[in-house]
């Protein structure tokens, strides 16, 4: 079954998709994505996944109709023609196309993109040892809780782990706050505790990390959202990170040192199994019934 895209009405593989080379996501990377997952074909998390892209468009000013113009349907129609059973859907809206100049014309009309693809799988072997992470200066822009498509900092930092034999890497502020992965949020756990940092401006909202704690709870775990330091990330006895694709994944070595004894610890085994239970049997998931 090919992998399909769909651009602004128009269905068809996503090697044949095309977009404007004056389209604003070329040319100033003014857009905003969400990604989710399909599990047997039903969305994961959809509500919350859309409800996030309404806020990120807000927090750009992109003047999108989503009551007009909802991508629920398009998801829907883009997971009956490509037929896979688990799907990664990527849905980004830019402002759309317009000769460049710094300041958009009034009224343009948005430009849709959505692909559907076959969702990746990580590695059990990945899972099983957990991620090697390295910290890095924070250097992104003040609103990482916006969706935003520009992500050349976090391009660069991974690029820049991936170089020094790392999985990904961690935004550090130059105080010593810890602030999140690449493409993930973090959690460290301390005797017993969940514990990850506030969820402000300088930090994406996770969707998957607010399931993650409804996890927690539904396994008494206690939570607790506070300023993360970089010594307690290198002290705590379990750190993980997560995300809509990573789902929960153990780290077990930060900046060259273990992560307590250097193996994926109990209390993160646990709240993954608790994760893959309540996702597959669809208490998270929204079934897609097939278009009329």
């Amino acid at each position: 079954m090919p992998e399909i895209a769909y651009v602004n009405g128009v269905w068809g593989p996503v090697a044949e998709a095309k977009v404007s080379i004056e389209d604003r996501g070329f040319q100033f990377g003014d857009g905003i994505y969400e990604v989710i997952v399909a599990y047997d074909g039903r969305p994961f998390l959809l509500d919350r996944h859309i409800e996030r892209f309404r806020h990120s468009a807000e927090g750009i000013q992109l003047h999108y109709d989503f009551a007009a113009r909802p991508v629920e349907p398009i998801i829907r129609e883009g997971l009956r023609r490509c037929g896979f059973p688990d799907v990664m859907i990527y849905i980004q809206i830019t402002r759309g196309a317009a000769p460049r100049s710094h300041l958009p014309p009034v009224g343009m009309t948005p430009t849709v993109v959505m692909t559907f693809k076959p969702l990746p799988r990580l590695p059990e072997s990945l899972r099983e040892r957990g991620a090697k992470v390295m910290t890095v200066a924070e250097t992104r822009w003040a609103n990482c809780y916006i969706k935003a498509i520009t992500l050349l900092p976090n391009t660069l930092a991974k690029t820049e782990a991936a170089e020094g034999g790392y999985d990904d890497a961690i935004f550090v502020t130059a105080e010593g706050e810890v602030r999140e992965c690449t493409s993930s949020n973090v959690f460290i756990i301390h005797d017993g505790h969940l514990m990850f940092p506030p969820r402000n401006e300088s930090v994406l909202h996770g969707i998957t990390q607010s399931f993650i704690m409804e996890c927690a709870e539904a396994v008494d775990m206690p939570i607790r959202e506070q300023q993360v330091m970089l010594k307690d990330l290198r002290g705590a006895d379990e750190v993980f990170l997560s995300s809509t694709l990573q789902e929960v994944l153990g780290i077990t070595l930060i900046d060259g040192k273990p992560v307590g004894d250097g193996r994926v610890g109990p209390w993160t085994k646990k709240l993954y199994a608790e994760f893959v239970a309540r996702s597959r049997n669809a208490r998270g998931a929204v079934a897609v019934a097939a278009p009329r």
